[in-house]
């Protein structure tokens, strides 16, 4: 599973993957090379209180979702790097 999906709380957008910053990254670029729109969200705690700041969320529109779940298991067959 491309990281710990709870947590869809932006509306239109799901959650793809949530991991270590530079994980995060490497996804949504992945995902954004293959075009599919992807955005990066990393908070220090400032907007959502608790959030643990070495982490990274991964959005895409709702309508993406499958085609970016299936591209993140066949880019990072296993776990997406350091992900999950």
């Amino acid at each position: 599973m491309a990281g710990n999906r709870s947590g869809d709380f932006v509306e239109g957008w799901k959650l793809v993957f949530r991991g270590p910053d530079y994980a995060a990254q490497v996804v949504q670029a992945s995902l954004d090379a293959a075009g599919i729109r992807a955005e990066l969200l990393t908070d220090t705690g400032a907007v959502l209180p608790g959030l643990n700041a070495e982490e990274s969320r991964v959005f895409v529109p709702e309508e993406a979702e499958g085609d970016a779940l299936q591209f993140i298991h066949r880019e990072f067959p296993g776990d997406p790097p350091a992900g999950g």
